[in-house]
């Protein structure tokens, strides 16, 4: 069915959160592909549990939650608002996520990294960092791309190469992006979904 290929998430009465505390309910929610998703609420909320809940690095609290999804990379990728890298270089980081080099270095072009890829990853500015964690995400093609605070350090210039990387993979194949940020100044001219997060209600 339609639904099935192109629904990501469904879930019903969702509960989010650390250990058994939970941070925060979600209203039932249908992730479907092809489109960006804004994750909105307060700080303390529960943006990021919601995102890490969503990309399976952790377990619901309460509630109904399937993912149809692949396995690895092409599942679901998940950016944390503090960039991580691997040791090595911007070449190296970016090679994790797509082995060839027309891919790395297409990535690095869309973020400006083309002059910084034999750069020790180590020693670029977070903006830079950020940036190298952005391509490296949207290298990989995720049918699912959760990304959290993506505005951090990022410049305008590095602010438009992210719309336009959005853009590109929602135009490219089935993916969805769920974004949770305070700046949604990115989203210009793309279709937006919000998913609002409720207080705990436990």
């Amino acid at each position: 069915m339609i639904e099935t290929e192109t629904t990501l998430i469904r879930a019903r009465d969702l509960s989010v959160g650390y250990s058994s505390s939970a941070a925060a309910a979600v209203p039932d929610l249908d992730l479907s592909s092809g489109m960006v998703w804004h994750v909105t609420g307060p700080n303390g909320t529960g943006k990021t549990a919601l995102l890490k809940t969503l990309a399976g690095l952790l377990r619901p609290i309460a509630g109904c939650l399937e993912r149809h999804l692949g396995k690895g990379s092409s599942g679901a990728t998940y950016v944390h608002s503090s960039p991580y890298l691997f040791s090595g270089s911007v070449r190296r980081n970016l090679s994790l996520a797509c082995p060839s080099r027309p891919q790395v270095e297409s990535a690095a072009a869309a973020f400006g990294l083309s002059s910084l890829l034999d750069r020790d990853a180590a020693k670029l500015s977070h903006g830079e960092q950020r940036r190298v964690a952005l391509a490296r995400a949207i290298a990989c093609r995720p049918s699912l791309l959760l990304v959290d605070e993506p505005e951090g350090g990022l410049d305008d210039e590095a602010l438009a190469a992210w719309r336009t990387c959005m853009i590109r993979a929602l135009e490219e194949g089935p993916t969805a992006i769920v974004v949770a940020t305070h700046r949604p100044v990115a989203f210009e001219g793309i279709p937006v979904r919000e998913i609002r997060m409720l207080p705990n209600r436990t």
